[in-house]
């Protein structure tokens, strides 16, 4: 018995975060002939899969229709990227491509004028979770576009996470949202976005909709960003906002945002970066830095910016590109810092930023090298300032000792010239913080920079590192950290200072600080795992913590078993011993466990806090009785 295959089509729509890495992504159409229409979407999937496995996850579910006569119907088993440039266009209503039109010749130009006017969509008039989703994007908006009604419907159908879906569904639940005034919908929508984690699940925003609307009007909190001495600079400048930039629409751009853009600028400067898709490793530090406000080239930055009037219309692009084009010690002045903002933050098309502007903005900062001065072959030495003797390998070890042969018999500690540093040979190749952090600068060349000087958390992580290299810890002796150090192809003066900072730059975004064990643990894992990557080494620092910080898994507790008042039989009862182990738990108790571990996983039940218990206890005891029921039955 043969099986009648029918021909049916299938779509992939590109996602608009992929739109922002591949601009060039066009939606891909086919046609395969199957028997159902589940076998067409595994087949074309399959597809997807074998011609263009790097853009899997750039398009949304396929969109499946069987095709019938009067449809416009793609090529069989060829993806055709030009089938809604040419052929059809997407009907969002139907679910199903329809024939695009075509305007006779003498018409075209009209036609092609009066494209750009698209059909605009009453809000009003759309289903409750278009509604929704539509207030969450846009704001309360009467009227939107097709384009903007298809951010709509992609939104709703987008499988990924993200705070404006949560937002929707929120906001769709909590009906009273939809039917407010659009000034209390802005309100509404500025204190949710202001007082909500960027993580939220949507019963958690749920909640706070729901208590912003119970609260009465006059004692509603507002956000801050509703006062418009905050949208303002101290000239009572406006700061701009809500013009069109090159940020991602559902994103409400703010001085918030903008904080955290100067933070990005600042710690990537000579990283790679893309500026709409920001790791997270960048991200939670530089949001960090951006709330903390004590970081000086930060608080620099911030306040010229702040102070800039219209600086909220500008793109991401442009202030990104800005900083890192600034020169390296510009911060430092505050009257050339802003004679450089004014001069140099020009931009005409604040939602298109030019090619230039943005690969200045994604691509590392060149950093500077030292020059070299001519003139110092032709110096004669200066008294007080001796070269470094080159010592051969076979003299090190006579060296060294006759150097710990000095510093013992010395009972006054060497005067050194005042321009260089202190250097102290402890011994046992361990060294002193200063000698660790501070080199001497070679006469050879200019001196260009000097080390800062280290806080005081930074010179309290030194000396608990001191502590592991010199082998006075519980983590290993001096031989294991020296074998460490080797494997990773540096020397210790190298790796200490690198050691310091990526532990600082960890501890900057945790609570509470590291305590020397933490310090010490943190830096064992660095070096076994060694990365000359700094992203590399402060993912391995992080892991390492959020590791040791892990609660263990709770003991056992031996319990006394209950007293039990019986009357005696002819026999004593043996006495029961102390402390005997308790039974293991019974089949319905482990069912309850399991019970409650998947409610309070599932976001739906999971602050349902006083009806979680009575559910678990249900679900087990139904289990128990289902299967008590089937093995009647047999």
């Amino acid at each position: 018995m043969s099986i009648e295959l029918k021909t049916f089509g299938g779509a992939y729509f590109p996602k608009d975060k992929a739109l922002k890495k591949h601009s060039d992504l066009k939606p891909l159409a086919t046609a395969v002939n199957a028997a159902t229409k589940t076998i067409a979407e595994a087949v074309i999937f399959g597809k997807l899969a074998a011609e263009h496995p790097e853009h899997i996850d750039d398009f949304f579910k396929v969109k499946i229709w069987e095709h019938r006569e009067g449809l416009p119907c793609p090529e069989l088993d060829v993806f055709s990227p030009d089938f809604f440039d040419t052929v059809a266009i997407w009907n969002v209503n139907a679910g199903e491509p329809a024939a695009a039109p075509q305007p006779e010749s003498e018409e075209r130009t009209e036609w092609e004028n009066n494209k750009a006017q698209e059909e605009i969509k009453i809000v009003a008039q759309l289903d409750q979770a278009s509604r929704a989703a539509c207030l969450a994007l846009f704001g309360p908006v009467p009227g939107i576009t097709s384009a903007q009604y298809g951010q709509i419907v992609d939104l709703k159908n987008d499988d990924e996470p993200s705070f404006a879906r949560e937002l929707a569904e929120a906001l769709s639940k909590e009906t009273r949202s939809l039917a407010l005034a659009p000034e209390r919908q802005e309100q509404l929508l500025a204190w949710v976005r202001e007082n909500t984690k960027e993580s939220a699940q949507w019963p958690d925003i749920k909640k706070q909709i729901t208590k912003w609307i119970d609260t009465p009007i006059d004692k509603r909190p507002q956000p801050a960003s509703t006062n418009t001495e905050e949208n303002r600079t101290d000239t009572d400048s406006t700061l701009g906002g809500g013009n069109k930039t090159d940020r991602s629409p559902d994103l409400a751009h703010n001085l918030s945002t903008l904080k955290i853009e100067v933070a990005v600028a600042i710690l990537g400067m000579y990283d790679e970066i893309d500026i709409y898709w920001i790791p997270n490793r960048l991200f939670i530090p530089a949001k960090a830095m951006a709330e903390a406000e004590q970081d000086p080239r930060f608080t620099a930055w911030w306040k010229k910016l702040r102070g800039t009037p219209g600086i909220l219309d500008y793109s991401r692009a442009a202030i990104i590109a800005l900083i890192k084009s600034a020169p390296e010690e510009l911060w430092i002045d505050p009257v050339a810092l802003r004679e450089y903002i004014n001069r140099e933050l020009v931009e005409f098309d604040h939602a298109h930023p030019d090619q230039k502007t943005v690969d200045a903005a994604c691509r590392p900062k060149s950093r500077a090298t030292p020059k070299v001065n001519e003139n110092d072959e032709a110096k004669p030495p200066v008294p007080g300032e001796t070269q470094p003797p080159a010592v051969c390998p076979a003299k090190a070890a006579q060296l060294d000792k006759e150097l710990n042969e000095a510093f013992a018999q010395s009972s006054e500690p060497v005067q050194q010239p005042t321009d260089q540093p202190k250097v102290e040979n402890l011994g046992g190749g361990v060294f002193s913080v200063d000698a660790l952090i501070n080199t001497a600068p070679s006469n050879e060349v200019e001196k260009q920079e000097v080390p800062p000087a280290l806080s005081v958390r930074e010179i309290e992580i030194a000396h608990a590192l001191n502590e592991l290299m010199s082998g006075r810890t519980s983590i290993g002796d001096q031989d294991d950290i020296e074998n460490l150090i080797t494997t990773t192809g540096k020397d210790i003066e190298h790796i200490f200072p690198l050691l310091i900072a990526d532990i600082t730059s960890t501890e900057f975004c945790l609570s509470p600080d590291f305590s020397d064990e933490e310090v010490q643990d943190v830096a064992t894992t660095i070096l076994e795992q060694w990365s000359d990557d700094i992203s590399v080494r402060q993912k391995i620092a992080l892991d390492a913590i959020v590791e040791y910080r892990r609660p263990a898994p709770p003991k056992s507790v031996a319990l006394d078993p209950p007293a039990v008042t019986a009357k005696p039989d002819a026999e004593p009862e043996p006495v029961a011993e102390t402390n005997a182990p308790l039974s293991s738990i019974t089949y319905q108790q482990q069912l309850t466990i399991a019970a409650l571990q998947g409610l309070c996983s599932n976001s739906a039940y999971c602050n349902q806090y006083e009806e979680l218990p009575a559910m678990a206890a249900g679900l087990a005891r139904g289990v128990i009785n289902h299967q008590e029921g089937s093995c009647a039955s047999d």
